[in-house]
């Protein structure tokens, strides 16, 4: 993977698909971004997933530390777009088959004009069964966009 060193900063973007209640979204970032909303909103969602791909950690021992260390959130609920606890049936959630889930964030330096794009890929065949890769890229991916 790319050494990341010199001028590089968070100006990018990031794609999720499949996060959450993200079916596919493309965030744009500038150098300083602010995530303000009401509660349920997403701003843990989104700073959940750009924590998964940069300290490439499944454990999901650090999702929505916002909650105080309430949070009962998991890498499962946010791949299937967990609903809620109905307490008789069990969890419900957006995505019950299997399907791929899809986390990329865009780097650009500005010194040397120079695009690096990180990522994780999930494919989750059923509760138990979530293989997944990491990668980098030197570049970008179209869905992304180009400077």
């Amino acid at each position: 993977m790319a050494k990341l060193d010199g001028a590089w900063n968070s100006d990018g973007n990031e794609l999720l698909i499949n996060w959450h209640y993200f079916s596919q979204e493309v965030l744009e970032f500038e150098k300083l971004t602010f995530l303000t909303g009401k509660t349920g909103t997403g701003k843990s969602t989104i700073i959940d997933a750009l924590q998964l791909v940069l300290l490439a950690d499944t454990s999901g021992n650090y999702f929505n530390k916002s909650a105080n260390g309430k949070s009962r959130r998991t890498l499962l609920g946010y791949l299937r777009g967990e609903l809620g606890d109905d307490e008789v049936g069990g969890f419900t959630y957006l995505r019950n088959e299997a399907f791929s889930s899809y986390i990329v964030l865009k780097f650009y330096d500005e010194e040397k004009a120079h695009c690096f794009t990180a990522g994780c890929c999930f494919d989750v065949y059923n509760n138990s069964d979530m293989p997944h890769r990491f990668f980098g890229y030197e570049g970008t991916v179209a869905a992304l966009g180009r400077y």
